[in-house]
């Protein structure tokens, strides 16, 4: 089951969109929210799958909203506009949907989330994916990761043996491993918790390196490790 949550300052557009949620069997409404703000709050104490979110909102904007948060859920965005299509895709959201949703377009959004989902289940279940390094593939042992750090239109993959560099978004990477094991510690990076060596305020050391943990996220990994 998806877990989503709507975010539209416009009391009509989030009954509508509630009215198709409730239509489609994979998604389950967890909360609503009428502004950015409100739904800033709402992630920092419930995590979800899925975001519906309206770009023009007061205040702050669904993509302001977006570049706030250092571990975004998946976004659909919803608006009246086409004007905001790069700087959405820019922000790895997962579609973009100009007003009036129809059941026929979110099912068409929602499939590409369960199709990433269902990418990053085989990579489990296979034990290792295969990334593209210059012109040859390479396959990494997720075993043997330890962290990913973003690097612009890169991401470096860091492994005990190496340091592999691809052509890659982190979102498209993130989407292919296992959520139980790997977390998003900071917007630049992706760790494997299991290879933690210590943690001391916001830094983390893995194969001593340092590695910063953002504040919004350091609760959550503090209830993942097994703290005693």
């Amino acid at each position: 089951m998806i877990e989503c949550v709507i975010i539209d300052d416009n009391p009509m557009a989030r009954t509508a969109l509630r009215n198709l949620v409730r239509q489609v069997k994979s998604l389950e409404l967890i909360g609503e929210c009428e502004s950015a703000m409100d739904a800033y709050g709402f992630l920092q104490r419930k995590k979800a799958d899925l975001l519906l979110l309206d770009v023009e909102m007061p205040d702050m904007s669904g993509l302001e909203l977006l570049r706030s948060l250092d571990n975004p859920p998946a976004v659909i965005l919803i608006t009246s506009k086409s004007d905001y299509a790069v700087d959405a895709f820019g922000l790895k959201v997962l579609d973009y949907i100009v007003k009036p949703v129809t059941l026929a377009r979110l099912l068409q959004a929602v499939d590409r989330l369960a199709e990433s989902r269902h990418t990053a289940r085989s990579a489990e279940h296979a034990g290792y994916i295969f990334v593209r390094e210059e012109n040859t593939l390479v396959r990494i042992d997720l075993e043997d990761i330890l962290y990913l750090e973003a690097m612009g239109d890169y991401v470096r993959i860091a492994t005990p043996q190496k340091k592999h560099t691809v052509h890659q978004t982190m979102k498209n990477l993130l989407d292919k491993l296992p959520a139980d094991r790997f977390f998003r510690c900071h917007r630049s990076y992706i760790i494997a918790p299991d290879k933690i060596e210590s943690i001391a305020d916001n830094m983390i050391v893995i194969n001593k390196d340092v590695i910063p943990l953002s504040e919004t996220n350091k609760k959550e990994l503090m209830d993942r490790i097994n703290l005693i």
